[in-house]
């Protein structure tokens, strides 16, 4: 288990005693989440990290922890051929493969059976990962298992027959049932989630959804009141072994509002959270889940329930808060698929800020006094972590790229969220 460091954004110690050369950490993508578990495999194995990507980030590009392989798409024949040259090139060493999109969990199961035997992809099983990757059977099994979820209608898109009115109050949240399906149209302008004041609007998303050809579900669900404040996020990993051997848990504080990166948190400060750790590890072991899952869930504000929204199959966008806490998640991952090693459950217990934002833009969407004077003791106290900001990877042409990419943040949220609501809307 690694301890988080003395300097804010300095990460954790318990680094490798040395590279260690059997084995090839591989991150497939282009974005701060592949960023981050590339620092987390660093951290660990002290080893470069391969990158394949179509296109990546400056904070990528300019790392001296990557290696960069150019692809021109991230599809099943592509990624297959990139997996199989990097496992060719390394016989005798240990590939393990990571992501961070639905879109590549479903590449790799498609690839994954064809790939040399040294390449091992870090997805979980075809069944499992259907059965909670549909938000539809996902909030089935929340029931069986004592999780609560919003109320929720299913719109079938397919065919041309009229969708009846919901009987679901307004305003509510419409979003598609299965992610990985519906990733090519936020391409297109279409949003991640959907804020319906009236009947009319809904009627025109349907509209607009079938005029592009889209055919799957959409999900109509009641709007849980709060702002990002009451947004939780929860990241586990199931071993072999049928158990959780790493768990760790976040309360969000400011999330992304840019219309494409809609729900992505971007502040956060971890907490422990043992009853659903408990509910959610049942589950997961009730279907025979083997991997990362990495699950957003909101703090009703009238009852303090806490409701599950959906659940990714994979290991989530911010799964450095885990490492800044206490647990680095790659240690984890490659002692269950490499050395067979279990070290029981860990948990991220430790409490720091995480944040991919300039600290001072925090204040302005705090409105709880409680929780501005707690994240003020936290930067007091240096417990501030950004997974960008890695002393191991502190060149000056890749530090120029964070601190162009935190100025943004700043005028996109200017744009698109220029102060709380009590919706986050």
């Amino acid at each position: 288990m690694s301890k988080t460091g003395p300097m804010a954004g300095q990460g954790t110690s318990g680094k490798s005693q040395g590279p260690r050369h059997d084995l090839v950490p591989v991150v497939i993508g282009g974005d701060i989440g592949v960023y981050a578990i590339g620092r987390e495999f660093h951290e660990a194995f002290g080893t470069k990290v391969a990158c394949v990507s179509d296109g990546c980030i400056g904070a990528i590009r300019h790392s001296s922890i990557f290696e960069q392989h150019e692809v021109p798409d991230l599809e099943p024949d592509t990624i297959a051929r990139a997996l199989s040259q990097i496992g060719e090139a390394a016989p005798d060493a240990h590939v393990v493969v990571m992501h961070n999109t639905d879109h590549l969990v479903d590449v790799l199961g498609q690839v994954a059976d064809d790939l040399p035997s040294n390449v091992t992809c870090a997805i979980p099983g075809k069944e499992p990962c259907r059965l909670l990757s549909d938000k539809v059977t996902f909030a089935q099994c929340c029931r069986q298992h004592g999780l609560d979820v919003p109320e929720t209608e299913v719109a079938h898109l397919a065919g041309s027959s009229p969708i009846e009115p919901t009987c679901i109050p307004f305003p509510l949240v419409a979003k598609p049932a299965v992610s990985a399906a519906y990733a090519h149209l936020l391409r297109q302008g279409f949003k991640k989630v959907y804020f319906i004041h009236a009947q009319h609007e809904l009627d025109e998303l349907w509209g607009q959804l079938r005029d592009v050809g889209f055919e799957g579900d959409f999900l109509v669900q009641e709007l849980i009141e709060g702002d990002d404040t009451y947004m939780d996020s929860l990241t586990i990993y199931m071993g072999a072994n049928g158990k959780a051997t790493m768990l760790g848990s976040a309360q969000v504080l400011l999330e992304d509002h840019a219309p494409t990166m809609l729900g992505n948190p971007v502040v956060m400060v971890t907490r422990p959270m043992p009853e659903l750790w408990e509910k959610v590890e049942a589950m997961l072991a009730d279907v025979g889940y083997h991997g990362f899952a990495n699950f957003d869930i909101k703090r009703n504000r009238r009852d303090g329930r806490s409701v599950f929204l959906e659940m990714n199959p994979r290991i989530g966008r911010n799964s450095f808060y885990n490492l800044a806490a206490g647990v680095n998640p790659m240690r984890v991952l490659v002692d269950d698929v490499v050395d067979g090693i279990d070290a029981g459950c860990l948990k991220a217990e430790e409490k720091i800020l995480y944040t991919l934002v300039p600290t001072s833009l925090i204040p302005t969407y705090l409105r709880d006094p409680d929780l501005l004077a707690e994240v003020r003791a936290l930067i007091a106290e240096k417990r501030v972590f950004d997974p960008q900001r890695y002393q191991a990877d502190s060149g000056p042409r890749r530090m120029l790229d964070v601190e162009l990419t935190e100025r943004n943040q700043v005028r996109k949220f200017a744009r698109y969220y220029p102060e709380p609501t009590d919706t986050s809307f």
